[in-house]
């Protein structure tokens, strides 16, 4: 067997290398680059998120008596609208919400236009997840979480 086929196979490989090189190098400088980007993306998303306030004061409960305040409202609203608190229990929230537990029943009209008070007043109350079911008697059942933010 002779040794000149190898030889022009190893040349010709090194040739090849040698003419890609450009590219090569190029290509690897694009990659470099762009895992150096990712990586301070990385970093910047990592940060803790800065202190400044998401809602003004004025849509926030105080944090010493959310789950009081917001109890005060949904009772005086359903109250007002003839509506049956059936439940009305905080559940745990991450540290700047509040989230209660709500189970509310009557007629359909006025279990609607209380969860449609309850959305529109200040401090801000939203319903995370909410149901409405019959009820016997005619009337429906809301049941649903709400959250809102504390200061």
């Amino acid at each position: 067997m002779s040794r000149r086929p190898i030889l022009y196979g190893v040349l010709i490989g090194l040739l090849l290398a040698a003419l890609l090189a450009p590219w090569t190098g190029s290509t690897l400088g694009r990659l470099a680059k762009a895992r150096a980007a990712r990586a301070s993306a990385v970093a910047a998303m990592a940060a803790p998120a800065s202190g400044a306030p998401v809602l003004k004061p004025d849509f926030a409960f105080a944090a010493a008596d959310a789950p009081a305040a917001i109890r005060a409202r949904i009772d005086r609203l359903a109250h007002g609208g003839g509506v049956l608190v059936e439940a009305l229990a905080p559940t745990a929230a991450p540290a700047p919400l509040v989230m209660v537990q709500l189970r509310v029943s009557g007629p359909e009209k006025a279990v609607l236009a209380l969860a449609d008070a309850i959305e529109r007043e200040r401090p801000l109350l939203r319903f995370r997840s909410w149901r409405v079911e019959t009820a016997e008697g005619g009337g429906v059942r809301l049941s649903g979480v709400l959250i809102g933010a504390v200061r």
